[in-house]
């Protein structure tokens, strides 16, 4: 009878130490299993975040290639042609004194009853 009591013994103790080990270890196990699924899932998370930002980066560029393409370039060709149009007025404007007809000048006129205008509201503006 003793040797089945010691049997029944060391079974309980073995059975007692067992459950609560079994139980740590299998949670060691479970927490590596979830720290590798959580590394995977930040990595993949981190590399979808790096795509986005890439996305959103060439989509700014594209945007910038469409505005420059189309609103840039028209407008620089404009101001090129608007500079040829001024210089060619002011070449004209400056050959007023010398012309003959400078005193009954009506494009003269025209550009002094402009320019005194512009004074006036240049005046009325400053105060």
């Amino acid at each position: 009878m003793s040797a089945e009591l010691t049997t029944i013994i060391v079974s309980s103790i073995v059975a007692a130490v067992s459950a609560p080990l079994g139980a740590w270890v299998n949670s060691r196990v479970l927490r590596q299993k979830y720290q590798l699924e959580l590394d995977k899932l930040r990595a993949e998370m981190k590399q979808t975040l790096t795509n986005i930002e890439n996305s959103e980066l060439e989509n700014v560029r594209k945007a910038s290639d469409i505005l420059m393409e189309n609103i840039v370039k028209p407008l620089e060709k404009e101001i090129k042609s608007l500079r040829k149009d001024v210089d060619k007025f002011r070449k004209a404007v400056e050959k007023i004194p010398s012309c003959p007809m400078a005193g009954d000048c009506p494009v003269s006129r025209e550009l002094l009853a402009a320019e005194a205008a512009d004074a006036r509201r240049g005046a009325d503006a400053d105060k």
